[in-house]
Formats: structure tokens, sequence, C-alpha cells
């Protein structure tokens, strides 16, 4: 099939093309798998020849380019949602995180995800139905997801001459039918979606594609990738339950803020989780918690303390910084007013960004010390 070049971002339909959603193997049939595949035999992260590489490259550069002119056009204050892939449909912390995504939209955020399963599509789920003025209509849409409540696991899928091995063909169907539920739940929003960002990788190629975005921007270098997602999140970043790929972007979020030049390029981070997942001991869990998660909170705040505290900033301002922008939090509001603060920071660093003046961006500019 060769590397295509593409003159713009992807849309849902052009990856999920020929998808079959009738046919056991209906997954394997999209163009995104057909590309997952292709990048599978090419050496996957290390690409089989020069020529391979450089061909990726191209296609990775015209993506950032594409994303740059999107970000340019749309213009508004970017906010991400960072999670794991693993959250079920049917998981209290996932409809917390489609309402949350909802109330987001509806003040006028731009929300970006990793465009994988989980946390990332509860948050475009709710974007996608955020246009209508009841929740009815999220909720329908979260009740119908939830007949096919866990993403598939589709790790080791080939065989030597590239077929799929025959014991994943159970966990290809699984897909198929992860993703049919889908696009039935897509059916039920509007036809012209109100407008969000995924930007996923096929180095997670396995992973099905979620169909409630507007624009994908899909990478071959997962690197990329990352530094996408974090860096153009500009107005802040929500953190739902995730495991270790939630936690390099939490701590490069954290390296991030730790280099702010001035207290106004802190970016905000909000922890957000009914469960208290980001305060809860990850061996015992904790009573407060209904399975165990991930306590970061006695890290964070000492690191950026750590970084942002100067002769010339004192210790109280950083203090009061942290703890406007700094959030253990699942209050809508509270969540609103942290993002509304950094606003027009951040529309002014996106500026900076679009205009290829990336040395007038205070966290762009991180002197090691």
């Amino acid at each position: 099939m060769g590397v295509i070049v593409p003159s713009q971002l992807y849309t849902a339909q052009e990856l999920l093309g020929g998808f079959n959603p009738w046919d056991p193997m209906g997954f394997t049939l999209s163009r995104d798998f057909a590309i997952y595949r292709e990048f599978a035999t090419d050496g996957g992260p290390v690409p089989t020849s020069l020529a391979v590489r450089a061909a990726q490259a191209a296609h990775d550069a015209a993506i950032a380019d594409a994303l740059r002119i999107f970000l340019k056009t749309v213009q508004r204050p970017l906010v991400g949602v960072m999670g794991g892939h693993s959250l079920p449909r049917d998981h209290a912390a996932y409809k917390a995180i489609a309402y949350l995504a909802r109330e987001l939209a509806r003040a006028h955020f731009l929300l970006v995800t990793g465009g994988g399963p989980g946390v990332m599509e509860a948050a475009h789920l709710g974007v996608a139905f955020s246009s209508f003025e009841s929740v009815g209509p999220l909720d329908e849409a979260i009740g119908l997801l939830s007949a096919v409540p866990k993403g598939p696991i589709l790790d080791d899928l080939f065989t030597d001459t590239w077929t799929i091995k025959d014991e994943k063909l159970g966990a290809i169907d699984d897909a198929r039918r992860w993703l049919k539920v889908a696009l039935e739940a897509r059916a039920k929003a509007p036809e012209i979606l109100p407008v969000s960002l995924a930007i996923p990788t096929w180095l997670y190629g396995a992973e099905p594609t979620m169909p409630f975005a507007t624009h994908y921007a899909k990478y071959f270098q997962n690197s990329l990738r990352e530094e996408a997602l974090v860096n153009n999140s500009r107005a802040g970043i929500v953190y739902g339950r995730g495991g270790g790929g939630t936690m390099r972007e939490v701590y490069q979020d954290v390296e991030r803020n730790y280099y702010a030049k001035t207290l106004d390029e802190v970016t905000p981070m909000i922890f957000f989780d009914p469960d208290k997942y980001w305060e809860t001991d990850p061996v015992m869990g904790d009573a407060r918690a209904t399975s165990p998660g991930i306590n970061v909170k006695p890290t964070i705040r000492p690191i950026l303390m750590l970084g942002l505290v100067s002769d010339k900033r004192p210790k109280k301002e950083v203090e009061a910084c942290l703890d406007e922008k700094l959030l253990f939090t699942t209050d809508h509001p509270s969540i609103i007013k942290a993002l509304r603060g950094h606003e027009k920071k951040s529309q002014q660093n996106l500026t900076f960004a679009l205009a290829a003046e990336p040395l007038k961006i205070g966290t762009l500019r991180m002197n090691r010390r």
C-alpha cells in the first residue's frame, strides 16, 4: 500500500473506511488496521529501512502541519484530557469524564485526547453530545455503549507471515463488536459533531479508533504524538484515571511547569476521578475509593515548589499559584474557573506557536538548572 502523505487531518470515516460491522474479521478490513499492519510489518517503532523511515517522517510532518492549520483555524483554548484506555464504558468514572467533557465543550473549550478507548473515548463522547440541552441523549449513548463495556486486548496479533494468529480471532471479533456499538452510539449524535481533536498513534494501532472526534492527527512516531498532546494542551490538562502512559504525560506536564519562567506560564493540572484515584494508595487502596489508584498528590506539588520558588519568586506566591492551578477535584465550576483563568495566556502562547515564534513561549525555553 505504501505510506500516503496526507493533505489534512484524518476523519473517523477515512480511518474506519472498509470496516464491516457484521463480519467477524470486520475490524481488520478498515483502512486504519491496514496501515497498522503495514507499520508493524515495516518494523513498528524501529523502521526496517531508511526509505520506510523517510516515508513515515514525511507523513508525520504533513500531519503536524495540518494540525497547525487546524489550530490556527479553530482558535479556541485547547484542553487536554488524558487517561487510560482500559476504563470500561459501564464504570462511573467513564460517565464522569463524559459529563465533564460535555460541560467543557459547552464552555467553548476545544478538547484533545490521545484518541483511544477508555477515558479518551469518554471525553469525545461527551463533546459529541454537548449540543443537546439535556444530558438524556448522552445517557442513552452511554447505556448503548455499556452493552460492550471493555475494549479488546489486541497485543501480539500476528504470525511470522503477518496473518492473524488463530488464538487472536476471538479478540478481533471483540474489536468488531466494540466498534460496532460505538458507531451505533455515534448515529444518535448530531450528524455534524461539535469539534474535538484526537491525536493517536499507529504504535498502538491495534486499538480500535473511537469514532466520536471530528479531527484525527494520527502519527506513526509516538514521541511526536506525545509532544503534540502535552505541548498543545495550553489551556490545561485534565487527568482521568490511567496507568503508565498517563503517568508519563503527568510528569511530562510537571517538567514543563517546573521550568515555567513566570507563574502565569504554569498550566493547570487537574486530577479528576470520583473515586479519588489520584489520591489512593496503589497497593492497599483507600476507604474513600472503590479500587486501588496511584497517589501522586504527595509528589507533584513539592516538585513544582522546588522548580518555581526562587529568590525573585516568594514561596507564598508559588503556593497561591498552585492553589489555583493544581487541583484534585471533580467539581465542574472549579475546573472551568481554573481553565478560564489561564485562557488568556494559553491563547497568547498558541498565537506565538502558530506564528513560529516559540522562543516567546516560556514553557518551551526549559533551561536545565
